[in-house]
């Protein structure tokens, strides 16, 4: 097993309202030499399998600045301070779509991206969604609702409509709850 690295000193290098970069001076166990290491401090996520009554998927279609495009995804966002992933899923689920489920289950959760970000993404399978109220984004969101058949979701990763990597370790936890 690799042994944890000591942290000798830690700098906040820059701070937004998405994220916060930090530089550690760390010491490598295994040959006592000093680096640094950088780390994005960033709130956990959380993301939602939903699908309708009618075994539709709620799909979400925004444009993404760090690609520069439009992609088609599924509802999630940002676990407010204090707030529980659940609570979180079916709050991001509503203000994007208008959708609330009937039955909210969590799939899994995992580090993001552990070489350099602090935060976990959290996966919920929401059954049973109905329209309860007009989405209501956060300002910097501009939000499309597409619903497709549930079944089409291995066409939509094949064909390249759906490339975000988060949508599909979502889609992947889903499979596994299908096949228990």
């Amino acid at each position: 097993m690799a042994e944890e690295w000591k942290k000798t000193a830690s700098q906040t290098l820059s701070a937004t309202r998405s994220f916060t970069l930090r530089r550690d001076t760390v010491v490598n166990p295994r040959n006592e030499k000093e680096m640094e290491a950088f780390v994005i401090e960033c709130p956990d996520w959380v993301n939602v399998v939903a699908l309708t009554k009618d075994e539709e998927i709620i799909l979400v279609r925004q444009f993404r600045h760090g690609v520069g495009k439009s992609s088609l995804e599924i509802p999630g966002g940002t676990v407010d301070v204090g707030e529980d992933p659940r609570e979180a899923a079916a709050r991001e689920l509503l203000e994007e779509t208008g959708y609330a489920p009937e039955r909210l289950l969590h799939l899994g959760t995992l580090d993001a991206q552990p070489a350099m970000q602090s935060n976990r993404l959290h996966t919920y399978l929401a059954l049973g969604c109905e329209v309860k109220a007009p989405p209501d984004p956060d300002d910097g969101e501009d939000i499309k609702v597409e619903l497709r058949p549930a079944a089409s979701v291995g066409a939509l990763v094949l064909s390249g409509e759906i490339t975000h990597s988060m949508m599909l370790t979502a889609f992947y936890w889903w499979s596994l709850r299908k096949e228990s």
